[in-house]
């Protein structure tokens, strides 16, 4: 089957910076895929990155015009188009694209994947346009369904899947997750807009220090209940990691074949297995890889102490961020019910402002029982730590938390 993968435009505050990062779900999907069937990708945000259009008063929309998307379809014709909606904030447009999708062909197949479907199936759904949802990971589940397509069979039965039956929705909450990440093809890149990338060069977190750049992901899930975080609604509970041979392996294809210089960890939690974090490290500094890399979503402080620190600075990390979320010890326990102990985070910093790694701390304010006192505790807190950025963040009830 002809399958066109897609990363609609996003819509954003008119204060927000905007951000064009490599999909790095996108890249699985196509690993999996190009098995099987033909595949081509359609990366509006990249293709689009400097068409921007005012909606209203607050909100601006940059990417590929929905236009330039629908003559993409039209010149591509699939037979399936497979969309991105990573965010609660993007659904309108993927809606949008799925709309589209149909006033191209009827007969095209149109499947919605991400955090926000897996989190909200039955809303997403009950669009017309949308004729599957792909609920979680989705490299076995878009699979199968492909397979049921392809060969006309039932699909009732699929793991992790939303559906229409007998004019009835239908949604298979996902049960199993693949237990054995290294069984996973690598992500399939050769197709993507690399090159637009890094002339862009701002994705995820901050700007690259070296190009070219690209993410990995080396564990997924999180044993963690933060209040604020969806990310099982995608993951699940469990933590499951890829072996660090594994790791290595998919970091020397990056650079023998894309000649990657720096790497994005976009791991929840790189260093919660302490000894593959350390094994890691290790291979690629005997590996001589003579990359950089940061984690632009945080690392758990902690995992972390001197030994590990000086591992990661000796391997190429150049920039970590720390989850703090609040500086007071009773909104950490009994709201956000995150395990972290404040005092620790200081000479976490002080060691990497040490070894030249530069230190950027989020917070998360605003939360429900949040008091003036706990508010100001968080401010001096973060004032003292003395970390080179400090990010806050308006707590968002966003589907999944």
């Amino acid at each position: 089957m002809r399958i066109l993968l897609v990363q609609p435009p996003f819509t954003i505050f008119k204060s927000e910076s905007k951000k064009c990062h490599p999909p790095l779900g996108l890249a699985y999907l196509a690993g999996i895929l190009k098995q099987e069937h033909h595949i081509s990708v359609l990366d509006a945000l990249a293709e689009g990155y400097h068409n921007q259009e005012n909606l209203n008063r607050e909100y601006v929309r940059y990417g590929l015009s929905f236009n330039g998307i629908k003559k993409r379809i039209e010149f591509l014709k699939p037979d399936v188009v497979g969309i991105s909606c990573l965010f609660s904030a993007q659904a309108e447009n993927v809606h949008q694209i799925c709309s589209i999708v149909k006033e191209v062909n009827k007969k095209i197949i149109t499947v919605v994947g991400g955090a926000h479907p897996s989190a909200k199936p039955e809303e997403t759904i009950y669009d017309n346009n949308v004729d599957y949802e792909v609920i979680g990971e989705g490299e076995n589940t878009f699979s199968a369904l492909l397979e049921c397509l392809n060969d006309k069979k039932d699909i009732c039965g699929i793991d992790g899947i939303g559906f229409r039956h007998n004019g009835d929705i239908k949604v298979n909450r996902r049960k199993k997750y693949e237990d054995d990440l290294d069984n996973l093809p690598f992500p399939h890149w050769d197709i993507f807009p690399l090159e637009r990338y890094c002339e862009i060069n701002n994705p995820h977190g901050s700007p690259a220090r070296k190009v070219p750049f690209l993410p990995m992901i080396t564990s997924r899930g999180c044993p963690f209940e933060c209040i604020f975080c969806s990310i099982h609604n995608l993951w699940g509970r469990n933590y499951r990691t890829r072996s660090a041979e594994n790791v290595l392996s998919e970091m020397n294809n990056l650079r023998t074949k894309y000649g990657v210089k720096e790497i994005l960890f976009e791991d929840d939690n790189l260093t919660l297995d302490k000894e593959r974090a350390i094994s890691i490290f290790r291979g690629m500094i005997d590996r001589k890889f003579d990359i950089c890399w940061n984690v632009p979503n945080g690392l758990a402080v902690e995992t972390l102490d001197d030994g590990i620190m000086e591992l990661m600075k000796r391997s190429g990390c150049y920039r970590i961020s720390i989850g703090v979320e609040s500086g007071d010890e009773y909104m950490l326990k009994n709201i956000i019910k995150k395990p972290i102990t404040l005092m620790k985070i200081k000479p976490i910093i002080n060691k990497a402002k040490r070894l030249n790694i530069e230190t950027v701390a989020f917070f998360v304010v605003g939360l429900p029982g949040e008091s003036q006192e706990s508010l100001k505790n968080t401010f001096r807190f973060a004032e003292s730590l003395e970390a080179d950025n400090i990010n806050f963040f308006f707590a968002t009830p966003l589907p999944g938390t």
